[in-house]
């Protein structure tokens, strides 16, 4: 400092003697003399305050001297010396003894230095700034009169320089002022800086040399000077540092605000939120108390600097300009310079200092202020938002340019500390200009939209973030109006705007003869009078006009919608994602989480943070609050129904009247009119909630008229006097309740409200002609206070008050005006329209104001659930998920706005515009996966592209379609069925290309008849060479190329809409067509080609798709179009073919399906030849590495072996006989074995070429020997081994639908009847062979199995030949392989293959349990089947059944059930080879068969007894006797046989008698019906054969087997054949029975069962006597048995037959005789012990045989007899000789031939033809 002050003592010297020196000095002797003085006190070394002002006096008398001269040189010095910090030392004097210097400046205020004053020269300047001086108070320079700053040196000297002043002096003196006061205000020391009043009066004076000055050199570096002083002002708070930006975190600020509070994150509108440096910080810790003595900290005196600067500059900023339109709007006027700089300031203070508003200064509010309320913006955003209000409403456009830039920086910069009074700002200026209201200028609507795009497209400005917290905090707010849906009602302007069809005449650009306030690219203009013009008369006018150049204004508002409002979100939602991403990117993975931190566990009481602007919770405050509307716009509407909606919605929280009341009380947007209405009705419910309403106010201590003039603001009175009436009475009720002392009653208040309100009416209606006065109105209240007078003063007051201000809503008299007079006239041009909106905007501000400063303050109380949503409160936006919501509210403005340019204008440039609002639309819809929103908007873009009509093509259409492209290549991945749109436009530029060259083609031609039918109308050249320019071509490759990165929903999308469109190419073209479209298909290929490195599981649902359409385009009409599909087929096949695929996949197999699919389905034979060929080469050249695709290619096979084209057939089964011998490994090991057997069995199946057939079956024949040589091999061993349990699960699922599988699946018994007919159930499924005990023979048995299952399926549906090589294939194997078959894999080979051969069979008989389904077409086709094939697999299944016997036991049941089924069927045929299929396997395998099996046996004979006894011949024909039929007499055997057939029946002696066995009990019995009969008859003759069956077995059969028989068998045997015997005896002893059955229509001729008696007797007596006679001794020790069994029924038997009449009974004779010659025959073969006990019993009945006519056979044997009888009896000759040798018989053998062979020749046909006749 002591440089500085030796520096300043020299110039001071050095200007004292200037100034002595000078000629005008040395005329002045105080100046000489105060030189002196200086002089004298230079010398000392610590100047005191004496001292200096002894310094300062020559300069002082120099600057008051009015000399010009004299005066710069001083202020020159004086300048100098604050940049030499000369004056800070005297501040060190002040600080000693503030008292002393108090008197000292008095003394030399008033004492020696004034008196040097009293005498200037007639040469010095007058000053004439009075007008400037008395306005000073109104400019916002206004000093405290308690501020000391001015009563120092540095004030003296300030205020010195400023006198100096005046609009007179010249410029150089006026530049040197300037030049002093700058230097002053920069000085850099804080002794001497200025500070207060006197800080002010250097800006002041300086801007008075700016609006005074007349040359406008000065007035420019005026202006620069004081755009210098507020940089330097500023500049005193540093920024923020650099490593840390400006952030807005109320906790950074306020370190009490919890973390995790919502203080903490939410911004507080009074409160305001901030960071400032380290030094802001510290200001929290002073007490507002040093507000009185700010000097001792110079921080909290540079805020207070700031904030009158600040302050000022916003008065004179919002200062009124009056006077006629010529001065208010002339720019070269004072007024209007004042206000232009002030406002370029206070922009430059928000562009550079924004970070200042938000410091902590509680210096600057009184004590007691909260800490969250003390920010620098609260000092001054009252008059920074009068200043927006009064400015950004103006019709200059000087103005209003800078108002709206001063908008746009507070938007920036404050909008979270200025919520209310932003939301003021756009309610009541921004968006009414934007709407367009009828007083509204051109050039305020085009500024704004120009101004509105610059803030919002600004990079830097973070344009989206403030959308977003835009609709945060005001569209989401419950408390906000439908009025403050700022973000919804700006979007949904501007499309109006942009939409808007204006038919008046529009004038010129507001831009070509009025310029701009703004000179954004370099800092504010210049504003001097030079560069300023006044405007003229035109210029006048068209300010003033609404009409404009209307193309520009709606490109403007595109603009601004596309680009200030589109393009931000989708910027900001781009920088948040690639934030996340990088966020990702940084943190550690889930593995180094997991190691180097720990579990991330809470302490107790610790809470989750939840961020402050959750999206869901504002999506539920978004709906709360439509739902709010939707209620107040009912209600303003129909009242109640209003109030029962939002009673629903939980608007109001609960039905009482209180709630209801305070939501109608607090709720803004209702209307006043309704509510009044509503609470005015008579209705209980009505009144109880008007009272309420009435309660909620509170009138305590308010005057009576303000009581009534607040109440009556809460409504609107109605008009009905009953109605105003109830109001008046609650409201006195409540008034006098809250001011007791005020009336006497109520009912005085209730009378005086009712006066009060007539008296308003009389005083403001128009139509009152004759006002009430005064003393009328005073008596008209005479005697209401309960007969006494209300005071007259009182009441005149109120007169006086009424007749002065009209009680009327505040809206109405926002609309006329704080200034406008009841009636006066409306405003009749756009300056007071301006001036209106200003002046609504300003009272709306005050009330705000007003309401802060009100404690207690009453909130409407919507009960919607805990909100974190407060008014008062500032949400930033910090999720972009919010712009989901937003989009979702206004996307149909959106669109409708950018597609309204798009079909109407052909401007390229609103066209460009319009397109990159569909990117960016496009963008946001598909980013939020907004389905709705995103399929409108590419359908309408995809709409206007034109590409059906190639001569309608324009340029934009072209631009639409790449703008369409551009969006499918950034945002292909969630586009979805949008894909369609953009396929389809890429295929009609490929139309257009084709339909482009066709014309050009037939121009070169020159053919004119061509020429005459070509359209007349011309293509559009530039908009085809943009169609098909090199870069659309790009565009379009772009895209099919950038299919790789789809991801697997959007791959699978495009695909479709790529087949779709594919499709509709090739149908669309003519069938016939030589060159038909497939554009498409081609590009389907490349897309396949793009996309091969996808997971398989992505390619699945692709190939899903492309098999579809290959199999559609291999099977259309057009060979071309099939032949391309199945080129192209090819081609992927082999690209696929040459990855690998992996075990168990079948990727191979989908997409070679289409081959199989075309073979089936395509009747073009040389496509299929080309399809066969394709699948060849595949095999050829891809057969090592072909998998899962063997089976798609025996599937193809199998479909071209049901070709009816021979050469399609062979050239199909060559390729399988070629794969049978050179890949049959490779088949085998990719589990495609069960795939080539069946692909075998369909060409065995094809019946119409039988020499493929019979090759085919040889293949399956040859598989047995081929899978076990293959076995025998160490890698086919390996093979086999590796894909046994694969295969055996795909045979498992071939044969998943038949019975046989169901049974090795699941393990269930099968039956057929009670009884089953397939024996045993397996002991082990198919599945246990695959365990670790499994050997090669069961491995090979895995891959026999489907060889056997095919042959079983060729058995039961091919030609003869084929089936019978098939039969004995299957069964050759089975012997051959047998051995080497497990116990489960006969199992299975039985139950799986041998038996379902006979199911059809089983299935026939439907009281055996089985149904009438089977798999042959006809009966006929089935009798063939048996009478051939069944019948050889019968005998081939029972040979096999007796060589693998002990293998195959588990299923002898089966068999036996299977030859019982045989042997019971109606055909003949197949019964006889049953049965002889029984005797043949017990004669063959009589040996092997034991006890148990022999119990078997027997059971099926027995079995075969029962079930074909006819017992539905026995009914109850006593209680059910038909009348015999008229006209049918039934021929009488005899005439014993007629008379018993028509007596009546015997009645209960025979019914009481004891039946034998074998024959039912007809009591009860119902007859049989008509539809009965064959059955009954079929069941007699299949009797017959089981009683031959049994014959042959036991009597004529071999002897081995009666001897292998126990006896106990034979009788179990003979009991069948006695209860056959007995039931045909009973039959036949029954006439009435036979007449019945007769007379039913049972049979032509009376029923009998003769056959059946006789041939089981006969068979029953040969059995027995051969036991009888069997010497051996098992049938000796029952002998006795047989014997009782014997002798008996041979007497009896002799006896009957005796009886027959051989007249009438010829028959029964001829039947009885074979069985009487075998009881003789049998005698005879007695021996003597025998013999002879037993002839004398039979000797009587043996000679009344003579009695009848003998036949031969009967003469034989008697004779025979007799002779042994002889013998026997030593009667005869031959007697002597040897007694024990019996004499030869020969004709006996003969007569037991005889007999036998009559038998056989009748045998069953003739018992048919009885039973039939």
């Amino acid at each position: 400092m002591s440089s500085n002050q030796s520096g300043g003592d020299t110039f001071i010297k050095h200007t004292l003697e200037q100034l002595v020196n000078a000629r005008e000095g040395k005329k002045i002797p105080a100046l000489l003399q105060s030189a002196k003085q200086a002089l004298v006190a230079l010398e000392k070394k610590e100047p005191d305050l004496l001292a200096m002002q002894s310094i300062f006096q020559p300069f002082q008398i120099a600057c008051q001297s009015r000399q010009s001269v004299l005066a710069t040189t001083a202020i020159d010095c004086l300048g100098k010396l604050f940049t030499y910090n000369y004056w800070g030392k005297c501040n060190i004097v002040n600080e000693a003894n503030e008292e002393e210097e108090s008197q000292i400046m008095s003394q030399l205020a008033q004492g020696e230095f004034s008196r040097s004053m009293a005498t200037p020269t007639s040469s010095s300047p007058t000053r004439t700034l009075s007008k400037s001086d008395a306005d000073d108070e109104k400019d916002g320079f206004e000093t405290d009169k308690n501020d000391k700053s001015s009563k120092g040196i540095v004030g003296q000297v300030v205020d010195t320089i400023c006198d100096v002043f005046s609009d007179s002096i010249d410029d150089k003196l006026q530049l040197q002022i300037v030049k002093a006061l700058m230097s002053a205000i920069s000085s850099t020391d804080p002794k001497s800086a200025l500070h207060g009043s006197v800080l002010l009066r250097a800006v002041r004076t300086t801007y008075n040399v700016f609006l005074f000055s007349k040359t406008p050199n000065t007035q420019m570096v005026a202006q620069a000077t004081l755009q210098q002083m507020v940089t330097a002002l500023f500049s005193r708070i540093p920024p923020p540092p650099l490593g840390k930006p400006f952030t807005r975190d109320v906790s950074t600020i306020f370190p009490d605000a919890a973390p995790g509070s919502l203080q903490g994150s939410v911004h507080d509108n009074d409160s305001g939120v901030g960071s400032g440096s380290n030094s802001s910080a510290a200001a929290l810790s002073n007490d507002s108390s040093e507000f009185g003595n700010g000097r001792k900290d110079p921080l909290n005196e540079t805020y207070r600097d700031l904030q009158l600067v600040f302050r000022a500059l916003c008065k004179l900023s919002m200062k009124q300009i009056t006077g006629p339109e010529t001065t208010t709007t002339d720019l070269k006027s004072p007024p209007l310079r004042s206000k232009l700089l002030s406002l370029h300031l206070i922009n430059s203070v928000l562009a550079s200092y924004i970070h200042v508003f938000f410091l902590p200064t509680p210096i600057l509010f009184p004590s007691g202020t909260p800490k969250e309320s003390v920010l620098f913006i609260h000092s001054v955003k009252q008059y920074l938002c009068l200043s927006l209000s009064r400015n950004t409403s103006s019709i200059l456009p000087q103005v209003f340019d800078v108002g709206l830039e001063i908008f746009g920086k507070s938007l920036l910069g404050l909008r979270s500390v200025l919520k209310k009074e932003m939301s003021v700002v756009f309610t009541e200026i921004i968006i009414p200009i934007a709407e367009a209201r009828p007083t509204v200028t051109f050039h305020q609507r085009m500024s704004l939209l120009k101004s509105l795009n610059r803030i919002l497209s600004d990079p830097a400005a973070d344009g989206g973030k403030i959308l977003v917290e835009i609709y945060l905090n005001y569209d989401c707010d419950l408390e906000a109006s439908a009025q403050e849906n700022i973000w919804e009602r700006l979007v949904n302007t501007l499309s109006m705007l942009v939409q808007e069809s204006n038919t008046a005449q529009t004038g010129p650009a507001a831009s070509s003869t009025i310029t701009s306030g703004v000179s954004y690219a370099q800092g504010p203009p210049s504003l001097t009078t030079a560069n300023l013009v006044a405007y003229t008369k035109e210029q006048l006018k068209e300010l003033n006009s609404s009409t404009g150049d209307f193309k520009d204004l709606k490109k403007k508002g595109l603009d601004l919608m596309v680009r200030g409002l589109l393009k931000p979100l989708v910027s900001w939602i781009t920088g948040k994602l690639e934030n996340e991403a990088k966020k990702t990117e940084s943190q550690p993975s889930s593995s180094e989480k997991d190691n180097d931190s720990g579990l991330g566990l809470l302490k107790e009481g610790d809470k989750m943070h939840v961020a402050a602007d959750d999206p869901t919770q504002f999506q539920n405050l978004k709906h709360r609050k439509q739902v709010l509307l939707e209620g107040i716009k009912r209600f303003n509407t129909k009242p109640k129904k209003g109030v029962q909606y939002l009673l629903d919605s939980g608007c109001i929280s609960t039905r009482t009247p209180k709630d209801i009341a305070s939501f109608l009380l607090h709720t803004e947007g209702l209307n006043k009119t309704m509510i009044g209405e509503f609470l005015g009705e008579g209705d209980e419910e009505n009144i109880a909630i008007m009272h309420a309403f009435v309660d909620e106010m509170e009138f305590t201590h308010l005057p009576f008229v303000s009581a009534l003039r607040n109440f009556l603001q809460s409504f609107r009175l109605p008009g009905e006097s009953q109605k105003i009436d109830r109001f008046m009475l609650k409201f006195a009720g409540r008034y006098v309740q809250g001011n007791p002392t005020s009336f006497s009653s109520a009912d005085t208040a209730y009378v005086l409200a009712y006066s009060v309100i007539m008296l308003n009416t009389d005083q403001h209606n128009n139509q009152v002609k004759k006002k009430m006065s005064k003393q009328e109105f005073l008596r008209n209240n005479r005697g209401i206070d309960e007969g006494k007078d209300i005071p007259a003063v009182i009441l005149e007051a109120i007169f006086d008050e009424i007749q002065t201000n009209e009680i009327v809503m505040k809206e109405e008299q926002q609309a006329k005006g704080p200034n406008a007079q009841p009636g006066s006239p409306a405003l009749s041009n756009k300056r007071d329209t301006s001036d209106a909106m200003a002046l609504k905007t300003e009272a709306i501000f005050n009330s705000m104001m007003k309401a802060n400063k009100r404690p207690g303050t009453a909130t409407p109380q919507i009960d919607q659930g805990t909100s974190p949503q407060k008014s008062k409160q500032y949400f930033t936006a910090s999720h972009y998920e919010h712009v989901k919501p937003m989009f979702s509210i206004i996307w149909m403005s959106v669109l409708a706005a950018i597609s309204s340019p798009l079909q109407e204008s052909e401007d390229a440039e609103l066209v460009k515009m319009s397109l990159e609002g569909f990117k960016y639309a496009a963008k946001i819809a598909c980013m939020f996966d907004l389905e709705a929103e995103r399929k409108s908007i590419l359908s309408t873009l995809a709409k206007t592209t034109h590409l059906n009509n190639l001569y309608d093509l324009k340029p934009k259409n072209v631009e639409a379609i790449i703008c369409l492209l551009d969006i499918a290549t950034v945002s292909g991945n969630s586009i979805a069925d949008n894909w369609m749109d953009v396929v389809l436009a890429i295929s009609q530029l490929e139309k257009i290309q084709q339909l482009t060259a066709e014309i050009a083609n037939q121009r070169n031609l020159g053919n004119t008849k061509t020429q005459q039918s070509a359209p007349k109308k011309l293509l559009n050249e530039e908009a085809i060479a943009a169609a098909l320019c090199q870069s659309m071509t790009l565009r379009v490759d772009k895209v099919f190329a950038s299919s790789a990165q789809l991801n697997g929903a959007a791959i699978v999308e495009f695909v479709k809409a790529m087949c779709a469109v594919s499709w509709d190419e090739i149908t669309n073209t003519s069938a016939s067509a030589e060159h038909p479209r497939m554009y498409c298909l081609q590009r389907l290929v490349e897309i396949s080609y793009y996309n091969m490195n996808r997971i398989r599981v992505e390619w699945s649902n692709l190939w899903a798709i492309l098999g579809d359409h290959f199999n559609q385009v291999g099977c259309h009409p057009n060979s071309q179009v099939c032949f391309f599909a199945i080129d192209k087929l090819r081609q992927l096949a082999m690209k696929f073919l040459e990855l690998e695929e992996l075990p168990n996949f079948k990727f191979q197999k989908d997409f070679l399906k289409p081959f199989e699919f075309i073979l089936a389905n395509n009747n073009d034979t040389k496509i299929k030849d080309m399809a066969l060929a394709c699948l060849q080469q595949m095999i050829q050249a891809k057969a090592k590495t072909m998998k899962s695709g063997w089976k798609a290619m025996f599937g193809a096979f199998i479909s071209a072996a049901k070709e009816p084209h021979e050469q399609i057939l062979n050239f199909s089964f060559d390729i399988v006989k070629s794969l049978f011998k050179n890949y049959f490994e490779n088949v085998v090991a990719n589990l495609a074995f069960p795939d080539f057997v069946s692909c075998v069995v369909q060409f065995c199946q094809n019946k119409k070429y039988a020499k493929t057939s019979l090759q085919a079956i040889e293949l399956l024949g040859q598989s047995f020997s081929r899978i076990v040589e293959l076995s025998k091999t160490p890698t086919g061993a390996k093979i086999l081994q590796s894909t046994a349990i694969a295969t055996e699960k795909i045979m498992t699922e071939m044969i998943a639908g038949t019975p046989a599988a169901q049974l090795i699946l699941n393990g269930m018994e099968k039956t057929i009847q009670s009884t089953p007919i397939n024996g045993a159930l397996p002991t082990s499924s198919f599945s246990d062979l695959s365990n670790s005990n499994t050997t090669m023979e069961d491995i090979q048995f895995k891959f026999w199995f489907p060889v056997f299952h095919a042959l079983y399926l060729v058995i039961m549906s091919c030609d003869l030949e084929v089936r019978t090589r098939a039969l004995n294939h299957l069964f050759d194997a089975l012997k051959t392989y047998g051995s080497s078959l497990s116990h489960s894999s006969w199992e299975i080979v039985a139950n799986g293959c041998l038996f379902p051969i006979f199911d059809d069979l089983k299935n026939s008989k439907p009281e055996a349990g089985g149904s009438s389904v089977t798999q042959f077409a006809s009966k006929d086709e089935m009798n063939t089947w048996v009478n051939t094939t069944m019948i050889q697999v019968l005998k081939q299944f029972i040979d096999l059944f007796g060589q693998y016997l002990n293998e195959l036991m588990f299923c002898a049941d089966g068999v036996f059930d299977l030859l019982v089924v045989c042997m019971t069927q109606e055909n003949e045929t197949l019964a006889r080879i049953g049965s002889t299929c029984l005797q043949q396997f017990i004669e063959s395998n009589y040996q092997k068969l034991d006890d148990p099996m022999w119990e078997r046996v027997c059971a099926i004979f027995t079995h075969l007894f029962k079930v074909t006894t006819p017992e539905e011949l026995f009914f109850d024909y006593r209680t059910e006797m038909p009348q015999e039929p008229t006209g049918v007499v039934a021929p009488p055997e005899n005439d014993q046989d007629e008379a018993i057939a028509n007596s009546p029946a015997t009645g209960e002696n025979e019914s009481n008698k004891l039946l034998p066995a074998g024959v039912p009990d007809i009591s009860g019995r119902t007859k049989p019906l008509k539809k009965d009969f064959p059955g009954i008859i079929t069941k007699c003759v299949l009797h017959l054969l089981v009683i031959q069956t049994l014959q042959d077995v036991l009597s004529s059969g071999s002897e081995s087997v009666y001897r292998s028989l126990p006896s106990r068998h034979i009788f179990a045997m003979l009991d069948c054949l006695e209860r056959s015997y007995q039931f045909a005896k009973a039959f036949n002893e029954e006439m009435e029975l036979r007449m019945a059955l007769y007379r039913m229509g049972f049979m032509k001729t009376l029923p009998n069962l003769l056959k059946q008696e006789t041939s089981s007797v006969s068979t029953y007596i040969t059995i027995l006597i051969k036991m009888y006679s069997d010497p051996s001794e098992e049938r000796k020790v029952t002998r006795g048995d047989i014997e009782q069994r014997l002798i008996p029924l041979s007497l009896s038997l002799l006896v009957n037959y005796n009886n027959l009449d051989p007249e009438s009974k010829k028959r029964n004779v001829a039947a009885w005789r074979p069985v009487v010659v075998s009881i003789l025959n049998a005698m005879i073969d007695f021996d003597d012990a025998q013999f002879k006990r037993h002839i004398p019993i039979f000797y009587n009945e043996v000679l009344n045989l003579l009695l009848q006519e003998i036949s031969t056979d009967v003469r034989l044997v008697m004779h025979s007899l007799l002779v042994r009888a002889g013998h026997a009896f030593h009667i005869t000759a031959t007697s002597s000789m040897n007694p024990d040798v019996p004499p030869a018989l020969p004709h006996l053998e003969l007569s037991k031939t005889a007999v036998e062979r009559e038998q056989r020749d009748e045998g069953v046909s003739e018992t048919r033809e009885t039973m039939l006749q």
